[in-house]
């Protein structure tokens, strides 16, 4: 099979840190292609950069929509993965809501930890978007901003790992979410350190999405994801050759 993983922002090199951890749990037989849009902010740290970074998205997605068997949106926020399933006919996975549902199976709760305070309110949205606001117990911050997180990878995994602890002992959390595509290269040491599973939303997504392509399931196109009403996009050509009145 064939997966698009986007992220979301602009920066080349988490894309390419993305695409060794996504590539790292994927089977030999499938292919992944890590992209980002041309435009876009740098990293998404707030609701503006989630909105920016969402629309380039979807631009870039529409692009492609009929050349993979699957979508995945490397950012924690999940952004634009629902305008994403109204316009693709394949899965579309974000790695906050692919995490969760994962950690949801193998433990009672769980715990995010992310890198800015100001990101705990988004990613709590995310979690009440999938349904599972009652199994987290707590979003962590270590005020890092995402494009630091190599910068100084030693003191990134003692950061979290330090609020991860924290996370187990004050709120009785039994699973760690990564909060961030960028940490996801920390996942496997982290378990090693901590004892309980740790997670991270990129592979965790891949993993989904080569499960529901084995299965033959793809979105529910009902209602809530069924294609945009037929109306007309000014001044957008893409989106008016797509769904607009031509």
């Amino acid at each position: 099979m064939r997966i698009m993983v986007v992220n979301p922002n602009t920066s080349v090199e988490m894309s390419a840190a993305i695409a060794v951890e996504c590539r790292r749990y994927a089977r030999e037989t499938t292919d992944i292609d890590v992209v980002n849009p041309e435009r876009g902010p740098r990293s998404i740290e707030s609701y503006t950069e989630d909105a920016l970074a969402s629309s380039a998205t979807i631009e870039l997605v529409e692009k492609h929509k009929d050349e993979y068997d699957a979508f995945v949106v490397a950012c924690f926020d999940d952004p634009a993965i629902r305008a994403l399933r109204e316009i693709v006919d394949v899965p579309v996975l974000g790695i906050a809501e692919s995490a969760a549902h994962l950690a949801s199976l193998v433990a009672s709760n769980f715990s995010v930890i992310t890198v800015m305070r100001r990101s705990k309110i988004r990613i709590q949205e995310s979690i009440e978007r999938a349904g599972l606001k009652d199994r987290c117990v707590s979003i962590r911050a270590v005020e890092l901003p995402v494009l630091e997180i190599e910068s100084d990878l030693e003191a990134t995994i003692r950061a979290i790992e330090k609020e991860a602890r924290l996370a187990m002992v004050e709120d009785d959390a039994e699973a760690i979410l990564l909060g961030c595509a960028g940490l996801g290269p920390l996942d496997k040491r982290l378990q090693d350190a901590l004892g309980i599973p740790v997670l991270d939303g990129c592979a965790s997504a891949i993993k989904l999405a080569e499960a529901l392509h084995d299965y033959g399931v793809t979105t529910s196109k009902y209602i809530a994801y069924g294609t945009p009403p037929q109306k007309e996009y000014v001044n957008w050509p893409q989106f008016d050759a797509a769904y607009g009145n031509v």
